[in-house]
């Protein structure tokens, strides 16, 4: 069967390009061309209809088999982006007899199952095509790319080569087995225990690359939540009053730091109240302050008690903040930064310390890291058979070995394990 779908986000664009994969792929070049296409070679012809009305002027490629994304024979239509134009042609395709429409990531999983792709490398085309940060583009593109995939097999070939000295000791007699052949295995284990070990703790970083960052504004009322928000946002998001706790709900932004997705709150001011509302606001103020990964305190300087009715228990990424500035000191709250809203003054540094905490949450480690539950799930399995060797039976240690080497090589191996599939390819979209 041969596939057909647009690759390219609909509605009017400069370009838009049909995508067709399978044995009828040159036919359909000749069908809405009247041409015989050359492999590889961009051409700019008439695209016409059955009825030979010419639909566009478009840039045709023909890919041959083993050739192409799919490994399968492609044909690509890149066409002018109006909505008429497409409809028209993708109708024209629908008339050429064995072509159906492609289901979401067909194309991917053609590409897949043709040995184009890994599956590593398909997870990273899909956080790829997801991508709206610069980092979760660079993060994206090593799995893509075969920088991911090397470190893997890098370790599979550390393994064999452990695997080969332990297989060794058991093919001799105490009397005949080199002294230090045991040794040397035993010397390997451990550095790629510990290589493992650094690998599993990337998984924080790459759920922070892909989900972001959670900041959480916290504070009494009219301590300056709303105003900070707005400010740090450049909108008005949340709405400023001299009258306290209009700020009832959660509100949120989506903003970018360091090529990191960061999630703003601004949250209820928290004091005590017998206002049903403001009390339920209050209590998701306190909700989301437990599931930020920053959270900042906003203080009134002018307050002997700025944080009264809070828990200010300070961790290592959260800040204090102390506000209002133009106003009298009153308190002697340890604080990171002190600003006035009203004035302007000290913001700068306030945004250069959550940075600065946002790229301290995201740095722990350079080169591909951890993208995915799957790929989690193996490598800390691997680890665990590795660490269960006791180093007294080489019987039993190889067959530990060899538990890690299945589940290193699940990684990028082919799967034919239908949820696992499902799982990766149903999140792509029509045409990928």
């Amino acid at each position: 069967m041969t596939i057909y779908a647009l690759s390219t986000t609909e509605g009017q664009s400069g370009v838009a390009i049909i995508r067709v994969s399978g044995t009828k792929a040159k036919e359909c070049i000749k069908v809405l061309t009247g041409r015989n296409p050359k492999p590889r070679y961009a051409e700019l012809t008439n695209i016409t209809s059955s009825k030979k009305e010419i639909i566009d002027q478009a840039i045709t490629l023909f890919f041959p088999e083993g050739k192409s994304f799919t490994g399968e024979s492609v044909a690509e239509f890149h066409l002018h982006g109006s909505s008429a134009v497409i409809k028209k042609v993708l109708l024209e395709l629908s008339k050429i007899k064995g072509l159906r429409l492609a289901k979401p990531g067909e194309f991917t999983k053609i590409a897949y199952i043709n040995g184009k792709l890994n599956l590593l490398q398909v997870e990273g085309l899909r956080n790829l095509i997801r991508a709206e940060t610069d980092e979760q583009r660079r993060q994206a593109f090593r799995h893509y790319s075969d920088q991911a995939t090397n470190k893997y097999f890098s370790w599979l070939e550390d393994l064999r080569n452990i695997l080969a000295l332990v297989e060794a000791s058991i093919d001799f007699s105490d009397e005949e087995m080199p002294g230090d052949i045991y040794n040397v295995a035993r010397k390997k284990i451990n550095k790629t225990i510990l290589e493992l070990r650094k690998h599993l703790k990337s998984e924080k970083q790459g759920a922070v690359i892909r989900d972001g960052i959670k900041i959480a504004i916290l504070g009494k009322t009219n301590s300056g939540k709303s105003s900070l928000i707005n400010y740090l946002s450049k909108r008005e998001l949340s709405i400023v009053s001299k009258n306290p706790g209009t700020t009832r709900d959660v509100l949120s932004v989506q903003m970018e730091f360091s090529g990191i997705p960061v999630t703003i709150y601004d949250t209820a001011g928290i004091r005590s109240t017998k206002d049903e509302i403001e009390e339920e606001g209050k209590r998701r103020a306190l909700i989301t302050g437990t599931i930020a990964d920053i959270r900042v305190f906003i203080g009134d300087n002018s307050l002997k008690r700025p944080f009264k009715d809070i828990s200010l228990t300070k961790q290592k990424e959260d800040l204090v903040v102390m506000n209002k500035a133009d106003l009298k000191k009153a308190n002697n709250e340890k604080r990171d930064v002190t600003i006035s809203l009203k004035k302007n003054k000290g913001l700068d540094r306030l945004v250069d310390k959550i940075v600065a905490r946002v790229k301290e949450i995201s740095s722990v480690y350079s080169g591909p890291v951890i993208t995915s539950e799957r790929e989690f799930g193996h490598v800390k399995s691997a680890l665990q058979s590795l660490e269960r060797i006791k180093y007294q039976d080489p019987a039993l240690d190889s067959e530990e070995i060899n538990n890690a080497l299945v589940e290193i090589g699940l990684i990028t191996k082919k799967t034919h394990n239908e949820e696992i599939l499902g799982r990766i390819f149903n999140d792509f979209c029509i045409g990928k």
